[in-house]
């Protein structure tokens, strides 16, 4: 056990009003679990813009007392940590009781700019919920987590973010012996469409307003107070569900494992286990090891989403007002503006991504058929996008570059679909040159693995400045060769 005097920690928390939100909230909803020590820690990989953003001294964050806080390794009394409860639909099957198996919820801060924001460790030993597991992580999901997670945020996307990858110098037992390792995981909350599901299916009425209160708070806070009920929440909460799917869509995003405990109530892209960009486009493209059947596959994920805003739409029935038949049928028809919000946006966002003036009626008339073209001809998603934009703009460093990394992509020369559009950019780049590709995110793991962070440093700072050609070779931008094609990804516990 690391011991520290801790007076600038304390100073820290004071600045940043670090405290514990479920102190305040129903029993139900947590459970009081501390850390577990770990032998050797060592930071692994901070982000100092970050930090600056939150108001968190990156003097302290380099510090001994940080490093023993945020691995788990301090004394007992300096914690007032959580495990959050919630439950969910697990490939479609009810598991009642979830909750943070292997995270653990330090306190909310105060940003600068007077956003508030929980922060959470990802990895740092048994909590209430781990049902038998060991409450950690290894070194390879706390890596992806960290990269991808940001590189999304670079690109536009609702999500968590990361603060802090450690390593622990301990080993964890998975398929075989492997490195763990420790994320700091930040969020404005980690309220999950299971919290409500795990308060609802208890009868709890209070629980469930108190996190409808929380949820407005964090998420919906310009929302008048009088306006801050359930059809609301539910409302809002699809609106920004369809956008993010959306985003996912015109990114070639799979997200892996859309369980009702992995969808974040503020419309976040939570949980990063085992997704992955799209490199050859498919429509069916799965890359969970454990999705058999398919059901989170690339096309399905508007669908899911859909179902799991109906799973969330059941536990706050008991908040809406009326009879019954009155309270479904309001919960059903915010529902049904879910597929024409998400339509919008992906016609919108792919409307951007050609640079077309005027946005298509409908996606079947020359959106799909272009990704058609793409999974025919077994090109690159990301890629060729980037290609379109770059031929466009006459910017021929680009243009070489991508061509380079993908000769395959010429071949929208001669697609007709793409010669009936009349592409007009102006402005910044909108097509990300830049993604963090699973074999480039493996190959970073294995380094990190032996030892050597350098490849995890270079592939963080080239994702999190998606658009930028700077000194990017075209080995950084290159879909994976059939030899490291990586189909499968695991999410870690």
């Amino acid at each position: 056990m690391l011991t520290y005097g801790f007076t600038r920690y304390e100073t820290i928390a004071m600045q940043n009003d670090l405290v514990q939100p479920y102190d305040d909230l129903p029993e139900l909803l947590s459970k009081a679990a501390k850390p577990s020590s770990v032998s050797d820690p060592a930071r692994l990989m901070t982000n100092a813009i970050f930090a600056e953003q939150l108001g968190v001294s990156t003097d302290w964050l380099h510090s001994p007392e940080a490093l023993a806080w945020l691995s788990g390794s301090a004394e007992p009394e300096h914690y007032n940590s959580v495990a959050t409860a919630y439950a969910g639909f697990q490939f479609g099957q009810y598991n009642p009781q979830l909750g943070d198996g292997r995270a653990l919820l330090l306190g909310e801060l105060s940003s600068p700019t007077h956003e508030r924001f929980e922060i959470q460790l990802k990895g740092a030993g048994r909590t209430p919920f781990s049902r038998g597991g060991d409450g950690r992580s290894a070194l390879g999901p706390v890596i992806r987590e960290y990269i991808v997670s940001e590189a999304m945020h670079a690109l536009g996307v609702l999500t968590t973010r990361a603060l802090m990858a450690l390593s622990t110098g301990d080993s964890v037992i998975r398929e075989r012996s492997l490195p763990g390792g420790i994320l700091v995981r930040v969020a404005p909350s980690h309220i999950r469409f299971g919290s409500f599901q795990y308060a609802a299916a208890r009868g709890d009425v209070e629980a469930l307003t108190a996190l409808l209160t929380r949820s407005f708070e964090l998420h919906y806070h310009t929302v008048p107070p009088a306006a801050r009920n359930a059809p609301t929440l539910l409302r809002l909460v699809t609106e920004r569900t369809a956008e993010l799917i959306a985003r996912w869509d015109t990114l070639g995003f799979i997200h892996g494992v859309m369980n009702t405990d992995n969808m974040s109530i503020g419309g976040l892209t939570i949980d990063y286990g085992p997704c992955a960009f799209q490199d050859q486009f498919s429509w069916e493209q799965v890359f969970s090891s454990i999705d058999t059947a398919g059901r989170y596959r690339y096309s399905q994920q508007p669908a899911i989403a859909l179902w799991n805003l109906a799973r969330l739409a059941e536990a706050l029935l008991p908040l809406f007002k009326g009879t019954d038949s009155e309270v479904v049928a309001e919960a059903e028809s915010i529902l049904s503006d879910f597929m024409p919000t998400f339509e919008r946006y992906r016609l919108t966002l792919y409307a951007q991504k050609l640079g077309l003036a005027v946005t298509p009626a409908r996606f079947d008339d020359r959106i799909k058929p272009l990704l058609d073209y793409l999974e025919q001809k077994q090109l690159d998603f990301t890629l060729s996008f980037a290609y379109l934009e770059s031929v466009a703009r006459h910017d021929q460093s680009a243009t070489t570059l991508i061509t380079q990394a993908s000769p395959e992509v010429s071949a929208l020369d001669e697609c007709s679909i793409v010669r009936s559009f009349t592409p007009i950019f102006s402005g910044p780049r909108v097509n990300p040159l830049m993604i963090p590709r699973n074999h480039l995110v493996e190959a970073a793991i294995t380094a990190a693995e032996t030892g050597d962070s350098s490849q995890c440093h270079t592939l963080f700072t080239n994702s999190t400045h998606p658009y930028d050609l700077g000194a990017l070779s075209y080995q950084d931008l290159r879909p994976a060769k059939p030899g490291d094609w990586i189909g499968r990804t695991f999410c870690g516990t």
